[in-house]
């Protein structure tokens, strides 16, 4: 293999990853958008306000009261 085409496989492989995390990222916005708009009866482009990300964690680090 020349330098060339090895330098050509790298770059593709890299632009494969980039493009599946972005693809990710918006398969996660869109997904918040319509569990918290339509699901969830609010605004959809709510969660792109910090005060409804704080709300959602905040389920995550309460502490649980077991009796």
């Amino acid at each position: 293999m020349t330098k060339e085409k090895i330098g050509l496989q790298i770059a593709t492989f890299i632009l494969k990853i980039v493009l599946v995390i972005v693809l990710i990222a918006l398969a996660f916005i869109i997904g918040a958008m319509i569990g918290y708009g339509v699901l969830g009866d609010g605004n959809p482009f709510a969660i792109f306000e910090k005060e409804i990300w704080v709300h959602i964690f905040s389920y995550f680090t309460k502490p649980t009261i077991v009796n």
